[in-house]
């Protein structure tokens, strides 16, 4: 159950503001919103503002005629709200997605016709067409922003109790352990360059990936030389996963600096900074055929992974929703017809071209782009079943 629990808060949040933003930028540029939806259909609430009370809609199975149907069964209003909106706010059942149902927008649903009406999508200036479009992902980063910064309030930043260059842990099987180093030992100097801490002595180590190293450390007073093989790993530190650095298998100890307000603000932005670079080279990997199918999955996977985050606590279920929220903004900026970046890429074809194309045109766009879409959703569906079973 906590699995699920943890899964449907972490899409919800993601998702709702995202679709936030779209909803806040559309009606700053007057483009009606008919529909603002956390989840996908079937609807199961809906929640509609009128001069005569907000009213709930409840939606779910019933039984008709000896048939199951989808209908609704409950429904009540609340006089106290009285002011009315366009804007219908539902929560779907499947808790996969959402969306934000703007007037005069091929979009998903493949409406095609345009009334002209002022607050269209299709009547406002592309600059403000590609202002609603980029809200979501611009409230995606301001979310993975957020979160980071509450991590760092709540945890403090992680950092290392010293800097001398004393070896505090030593990885078990790792090329330190392999050469027989041992906590305490103190590194003195490698490849004949005499090391004065400990960062610069990790410094010098990532640069020699899968390489050997001479290095000169002291025990019991006693200097003592080793030949050591390297080891590689992504340069996880740098978010550039794209990149080896060498690794000798050792660590010091770390410990949580608390801070302050604004310190908490400055860790949030170096994190977000962090999380973007994790994901522009996790996307260039992607894209160069360099990750393998166990390291890409679907839902399932997200589900799975935000399970077992919310097992192990608050900051790794955060850290995680900050990792998810800055993917799902990357995601959606590719200029991939169905996506928020699709949708950029065709008004710049149309500002270069002059002209709008017509609506046959971005119908045939959109259905490629969806096809693509679906395709991937059910390749990364049937590469998580067989994870599963396997």
């Amino acid at each position: 159950m906590i699995y699920i629990l943890a899964f449907i808060v972490l899409i919800g949040v993601i998702v709702f503001v995202h679709e936030l933003g779209h909803y806040i930028a559309a009606r700053s540029v007057g483009v009606g919103v008919e529909r603002f939806s956390i989840g996908m259909p079937p609807n199961f609430i809906d929640l509609t503002k009128t001069k005569s009370g907000l009213i709930l809609d409840i939606y779910f199975f019933s039984f008709s005629n000896s048939k199951i149907k989808w209908k609704k069964i409950y429904s009540t209003t609340f006089k106290s709200f009285t002011k009315p909106s366009e804007t219908i706010f539902t929560v779907g059942l499947l808790p996969l997605g959402g969306y934000v149902k703007m007037k005069g927008i091929l979009d998903e649903s493949m409406d095609s016709e345009f009334a002209g009406a002022e607050d269209e999508l299709e009547s406002k200036t592309p600059l403000q067409k590609i202002w609603v479009m980029s809200a979501g992902v611009i409230m995606n980063i301001i979310l993975t922003f957020f979160v980071f910064s509450l991590i760092g309030g709540i945890q403090g930043e992680m950092i290392t109790e010293n800097d001398d260059a004393v070896i505090d842990y030593v990885v078990p099987g790792g090329p330190a352990d392999q050469n027989n180093l041992m906590d305490g030992d103190k590194i003195i100097s490698i490849n004949d360059f005499k090391i004065e801490g400990w960062s610069e002595a990790v410094s010098i180590i990532e640069k020699y990936p899968s390489q050997n190293i001479s290095m000169d450390i002291m025990r019991d007073d006693k200097i003592i030389n080793k030949n050591i093989s390297l080891t590689s790993r992504p340069n996880l530190d740098s978010g550039r996963v794209d990149q080896q650095v060498g690794a000798l298998g050792v660590s010091k100890k770390q410990i949580s600096k608390k801070l302050n307000f604004v310190e908490s603000l400055s860790y949030g932005v170096d994190e977000t900074k962090w999380a973007m670079v994790l994901m522009t080279s996790s996307l260039k990997m992607i894209f160069q055929g360099n990750v393998s199918r166990d390291d890409v999955g679907s839902v399932i996977m997200i589900g799975d992974m935000a399970g077992q985050a919310a097992q192990a606590g608050l900051i790794p279920f955060l850290f995680l929703m900050a990792l998810i929220s800055v993917n799902l903004a990357y995601i959606n900026i590719l200029p991939i017809p169905g996506l928020d970046g699709g949708h950029i890429a065709i008004i710049m074809i149309e500002v270069l071209m002059g002209r709008s194309l017509s609506v046959k045109a971005r119908i045939r766009i959109q259905s490629i782009g969806m096809f693509i879409l679906f395709s991937l959703m059910i390749f990364l569906l049937l590469n998580d079943i067989i994870r599963v079973f396997s």
